[in-house]
């Protein structure tokens, strides 16, 4: 764990809009991100939000905010919140152009999951994040999905940068069946090791990744993959295996600091690695396709 990006100070305000962002609502762009290759880069652009408006790209690295330079995903994202209907510049850089953007705040809204039926039966949910909310809307989503019919589910976590570990956790009751979900490898503690108790899925899913997929989509994505409950598509994960501790100073300012490595529930440690689908499949539209096709096949030939 000796290089690590992920270890960061923040000031009490920088830590109360962490809070608010990961709640599901703010005001800001519209934008996630993370760190690549020790750069601050955009994950995903959300749709309808002022950040797709004014044409920000995945890929495209933020060099500063309202001119002050950020090395880290956390202080981007505090800086570029601010009251709607405010201004902030971005400096962004894409390819081997550097450009200034300046882009008007709004109040964003964002539900962690969307739902929708696919090519008649096999059912779709996109799961954005790992919110304060995304395990409710995730059950509803799934018990909404085979009330109209459903016979596979598409489980689409391309683009997901993680979020709260406990919400993965969760959501990991309702696709894999009793046994080991993660562990966490300490420095100087027992390996910790987090179990679902439950029966999983009991109709066939596929499931989507892809180098968005970060932390604790690579929780899930992991345990799915090597416990053998369904087949991962798209392109490799993230590779972002390391847990952060939150520390609060006396002043409310916060310091999170890596404190274990997780590992799936075969031992491999992803951090820097990522996970290797089981179908690669470049392009999002293929990506889906591909997903949807290998779903109806399980409903046509299911494994016993």
């Amino acid at each position: 764990m000796v290089d690590d990006p992920y270890s960061v100070y923040m000031s009490k305000k920088e830590w109360e809009e962490f809070r608010i962002r990961t709640s599901g609502e703010y005001s800001g762009i519209g934008v996630t991100i993370d760190i690549r290759e020790d750069q601050v880069k955009i994950a995903r652009p959300m749709k309808g939000t002022p950040a797709e408006e004014a044409g920000l790209k995945e890929g495209d690295v933020i060099l500063r905010v309202d001119g002050e330079t950020v090395r880290s995903s956390d202080v981007a994202a505090s800086l570029i919140r601010g009251p709607a209907d405010t201004q902030v510049s971005l400096t962004i850089r894409r390819g081997q152009d550097t450009f200034e953007l300046s882009v008007t705040r709004k109040s964003i809204s964002i539900p962690a999951v969307e739902h929708r039926m696919e090519d008649g039966d096999v059912g779709l949910i996109a799961l954005m994040s790992f919110n304060e909310h995304s395990f409710q809307e995730t059950s509803e989503a799934l018990n909404d999905l085979k009330t109209r019919g459903a016979k596979a589910i598409v489980l689409d976590l391309r683009y997901n940068g993680g979020g709260y570990v406990d919400q993965c956790l969760a959501i990991a009751e309702l696709f894999v069946p009793k046994g080991t979900v993660v562990s966490q490898r300490f420095k100087s503690s027992p390996e910790k090791v987090n179990y679902t108790s439950g029966e999983g899925l009991d109709i066939p899913l596929v499931v989507l990744v892809n180098g968005g997929s970060a932390s604790a989509s690579e929780i899930l994505a992991g345990a799915i993959q090597d416990r053998e409950v369904a087949p991962l598509v798209g392109t490799t994960t993230f590779g972002k295996g390391l847990v952060q501790g939150a520390y609060t100073l006396d002043d409310g300012s916060v310091v999170k600091v890596t404190v274990s490595e997780y590992l799936t529930p075969n031992g491999r440690a992803i951090n820097g690695v990522g996970l290797e689908p089981d179908v690669f499949v470049e392009g999002d539209e293929a990506q889906l396709a591909k997903a949807v096709e290998l779903a109806k096949a399980a409903v046509l030939n299911p494994v016993s």
